[in-house]
């Protein structure tokens, strides 16, 4: 799907954040990635084998008051995932190459909060905990959360959507299969 860019809040916020998240969490050693709020045992289990993994995950969106203007703040969640094979302790405090939970949540919790990005908005980390797997059983496994707000404004007043052909002036498109038997064209004007 493509929308205009000036409305694809969360698709514009993402690698806002992953970008930011970089500075500290270094792609040759941290994997980042989009991740479902709920993971499931399998999906989980596939990021801990790729430790130390931070997982970015939109949670949703709570909207102001004003009808002029879509506005308020997008909610994101940060899991951070720790591996350490030397001790249980290591998790926290850190293994022989100096990963530990502790250092990932205070340094997550530092590179956001406050940020401000022009014409974006402004992230504010609103709370982190520690936090277990349901199903996965491995000691040398750390785990937490880290909850974030990204605020944004998108002004839709002049966008009159009231018709098919109002719709299609946002620029979206939907990748249909053919084999669905409707194609993007027809989505988009009802045809």
């Amino acid at each position: 799907m493509a929308i205009n860019p000036a409305l694809s809040i969360i698709a514009r916020q993402s690698p806002l954040i992953i970008e930011r998240l970089r500075i500290a969490f270094p792609e040759k050693t941290f994997g980042i990635e989009r991740v479902p709020t709920a993971m499931s045992i399998k999906e989980f289990n596939r990021i801990a084998r790729h430790a130390p993994f931070l997982g970015l995950a939109w949670q949703g969106m709570k909207t102001g008051n004003d009808a002029r203007l879509l506005s308020g703040t997008m909610q994101w969640r940060l899991y951070l995932v720790c591996a350490a094979s030397s001790g249980l302790e290591a998790r926290f405090k850190g293994d022989a190459r100096g990963i530990g939970l502790d250092a990932m949540a205070d340094v997550a919790a530092l590179v956001l909060n406050g940020v401000s990005f022009p014409d974006a908005g402004v992230i504010s980390v609103t709370g982190a905990n520690a936090i277990v797997a349901d199903g996965f059983a491995d000691d040398n496994i750390a785990i937490a959360q880290m909850d974030f707000t990204f605020s944004f404004v998108a002004s839709t007043t002049e966008l009159e959507l009231e018709t098919a052909g109002d719709f299609k002036a946002l620029g979206v498109t939907w990748a249909l299969a053919e084999s669905d038997g409707i194609t993007p064209q027809n989505e988009i004007t009802g045809a």
